[in-house]
């Protein structure tokens, strides 16, 4: 699979407040502007380029590993970085994702 899963089950989004699970639900919408400013050539729409699959759940790679993401010569300001993006995009806060409305096939006209 080109998700990086495997095929594994993933976890179910939470709801919008509760702890993060690891379902990647927020970074396969959008990616937020942390990447698009600094992943070179990030397109403005669709999923992350730094959406990573590890242990049963989907991380941040540019939290976890941004100098790969932005094509730095080397990792030695990964652990600075990441811990700055993961400041900026409120890492540990709980879920900021809104919650998927109703499947757009599954409404009706009624």
């Amino acid at each position: 699979m080109t998700d990086g899963t495997g095929g594994q089950r993933l976890p179910v989004k939470p709801a919008f407040g509760s702890p993060c699970n690891g379902c990647g639900y927020c970074c396969a919408e959008e990616p937020c502007a942390i990447a698009r400013e600094n992943i070179p050539d990030h397109p403005e729409e669709g999923p992350c380029l730094a959406l990573e699959h590890e242990g049963g759940r989907f991380v941040c790679g540019m939290i976890r590993r941004p100098g790969h993401y932005m094509r730095l010569p080397n990792d030695w300001a990964d652990g600075h970085l990441g811990g700055l993006f993961a400041q900026a995009l409120g890492a540990g806060r709980g879920c900021d994702a809104g919650d998927p409305g109703p499947c757009p096939s599954l409404q009706t006209d009624a």
